[in-house]
């Protein structure tokens, strides 16, 4: 099925081709932010990526920017042979957790315990076509304090998607307006939704591949926290860079090494001083931060090989086996708002933002804009 009517939900849906191991030489990327694209593009190694994403896409980006219209992604992405600008680091608030054992068996989200990364089924895999689509989050009982969703993760220890609910733009005068609701998977495929944590002011989450613990990127304390699915303990990961204070840490995904890599726009800092401007800036297993690179940026993901970095607007970079940013690849900077990631290692915009979760990997939280939020059958399964 084509994709341009496969994926049309709530804004609409992009996919791009993850399959490039090549090195480029130096040249000038495009690519655009702000509204959901539709359409498909593929890059492969070693040369421009020879399709585009073009469509008449609408929706809400993270950022608070209401976008319409149509929205392109050229494939003809930049090669830079370096990483970001700024190579500054920066001691951690708190210190990172060791990473945890990715390949031992069962999932836990305690400290110490042993996590397993969702591991994908062996390919061939069909062509990524989505299914039933159903509400969730809107039966008596439960009710939003807020009027945004944004950032799904699921967190297979918990049987539960989380997802964030805030301020759009963070105009109130309480900076960390927004909940983490949990969304709980029953067996005939409906969820239960709670706000698990009140006013953390958090947007993107994401299920650490190294700790099986929540880790979100907050614009309201300006930082990357850690959260225990079990107990709710928290701590600050991170919260500055080079000297300089995060803005409003956007979205956020890590490796199974305990890397983790950020957007850092000015979308939800509310009037409040600028710290390091946009950027996308990494946190090692230290807990030490360096800037990726500078521009504004908004989802990241990573290549199921956790080998390929994704940033909205800025670029994709090759990772080197620690997890620093290598050399910069050949494909255009992906569009669109948050990013998924499939087995079949295909890039998804879909709404604000997705992510996949289940027992088998194929149900899709679908998030934003405003506060829907939907469960969608997919037929390819994917990354939290």
């Amino acid at each position: 099925m084509n994709s341009r009517t496969a994926f049309a939900l709530l804004g609409a849906v992009a996919i791009a081709s993850c399959s490039d191991n090549g090195v480029t030489t130096p040249g000038t990327g495009s690519g655009s932010t702000g509204s959901n694209a539709m359409g498909q593009a593929s890059g492969q190694s070693g040369g421009p990526a020879s399709g585009q994403n073009t469509g008449s896409g609408s929706g809400q980006s993270s950022g608070g920017q209401s976008t319409s219209g149509s929205t392109s992604t050229s494939g003809s992405g930049s090669g830079e042979s370096t990483p970001g600008a700024d190579a500054s680091t920066d001691d951690a608030a708190g210190t990172a957790d060791a990473p945890g054992a990715s390949t031992d068996a069962g999932e836990s989200g305690t400290g110490g315990a042993p996590y397993k990364k969702f591991q994908c089924p062996p390919g061939p895999y069909p062509a990524q076509m989505q299914g039933a689509a159903t509400p969730i989050c809107n039966t008596a009982g439960f009710k939003y304090n807020y009027g945004y969703n944004e950032g799904p993760t699921w967190v297979a220890s918990q049987n539960a998607f989380f997802f964030s609910n805030f301020v759009q733009g963070n105009t109130s005068p309480n900076k960390t307006a927004g909940d983490i609701i949990k969304a709980t998977l029953a067996p005939d495929g409906s969820a239960t939704c709670e706000v698990w944590l009140h006013d953390e002011g958090c947007n993107g989450l994401h299920v650490s591949f190294a700790t099986g613990k929540l880790l979100g990127a907050c614009h309201g304390p300006r930082a990357v926290m850690e959260y225990d699915p079990a107990t709710k303990a928290k701590r600050v990961v991170a919260n500055m860079v080079g000297g300089q204070m995060f803005d409003a840490p956007n979205d956020i995904i890590s490796t199974s090494n305990g890397n983790i890599y950020f957007s850092n726009p000015l979308y939800e800092l509310g009037g409040r001083p600028q710290g390091v401007g946009n950027a996308l800036i990494r946190i090692d297993p230290t807990g030490a931060t360096s800037i990726v690179a500078r521009g504004n940026t908004n989802g990241v993901t990573l290549s199921p090989d956790e080998k390929l970095l994704y940033a909205v607007g800025v670029g994709v970079w090759m990772l080197n086996p620690d997890g620093s940013p290598g050399m910069k690849t050949n494909q255009g900077a992906p569009g669109g708002d948050g990013l998924s990631m499939d087995c079949a290692g295909h890039v998804l915009a879909i709404a604000t933002m997705g992510a996949f979760g289940g027992t088998d990997g194929k149900t899709l939280l679908a998030v934003g804009g405003g506060t829907n939020a939907k469960l969608i059958q997919m037929s390819v399964p994917g990354f939290p």
